[in-house]
């Protein structure tokens, strides 16, 4: 089965650029360069450079040319990556994901294999381009999801999180772009810096109002940033009273 991502149906000059930016990421982690990427369909360099890393104080933007979208989302990665690349991004992936609370057994469905294999590939130093593809292409779509709005149980999403916890992995918000795939990148863990009183109290408020406005329930809030659930409750009535 292809994993290219199915072309626009726009017949306008512009289409939305996120699935495109998504699965041009999704081809990189899989080893594809830029360059390789620009000879192989014609797209300019330059292009592929605004569509991914937006310039001084500019956004990412949010359509692209249809005539460059198309080639782009036609690309296999078993046309232009090579065999075998690092496994560093797909590791970090699997571990950003169960610390989100997605449990292995249900990461394994969304990358064809399974979870016994999921296991494995914690393991690996090298992986087959198609699975970095893979791996990549589900995290694009789970990283900022519900695992409960999936078929996750709570208490599964809890314990996979417990898990990576205890192992040191931390969750997606950590991990920028352009790190996650480079061995020599490092997770922002936020712990650089001490916070007084009042940075953390906002802090906390920004990421609860984050979460809040994906349906999340207040427990598992609670869970995911560790505080008491009492505590979570009376910040997001707080700030719905303010709104």
């Amino acid at each position: 089965m292809s994993t290219a991502t199915r072309p626009p149906h726009s017949k306008g000059p512009l289409t939305g650029a996120e699935p495109v930016r998504q699965h041009v990421r999704a081809l990189m982690a899989a080893g594809v360069s830029i360059q390789r990427l620009a000879a192989h369909t014609g797209v300019a360099h330059s292009v592929l450079s605004t569509l991914l890393y937006p310039a001084g104080n500019r956004r990412q933007s949010a359509r692209i040319r249809t005539a460059n979208a198309r080639p782009l989302l036609a690309v296999r990665p078993e046309d232009v990556a090579p065999r075998y690349v690092d496994a560093t991004g797909t590791v970090r992936r699997i571990q950003a994901l169960v610390a989100a609370g997605w449990p292995q057994l249900h990461i394994g469905p969304r990358i064809g294999r399974h979870p016994v294999y999921v296991n494995a590939l914690l393991k690996q130093t090298r992986v087959f381009a198609v699975t970095a593809h893979r791996v990549a292409t589900a995290y694009e779509a789970l990283w900022d999801a519900n695992p409960q709005h999936h078929g996750v149980p709570l208490d599964r999403s809890k314990a996979a999180r417990t898990f990576a916890k205890r192992n040191g992995w931390v969750p997606p918000a950590a991990w920028d772009d352009d790190a996650i795939d480079d061995p020599d990148g490092r997770p922002d863990t936020g712990e650089g810096a001490e916070m007084n009183r009042d940075e953390l109290a906002a802090y906390r408020r920004q990421e609860i109002a984050f979460l809040a406005s994906y349906s999340i329930p207040e427990q598992e809030i609670a869970a995911r940033l560790g505080m008491a659930p009492a505590y979570v409750h009376d910040l997001i009535r707080d700030m719905k009273a303010a709104a």
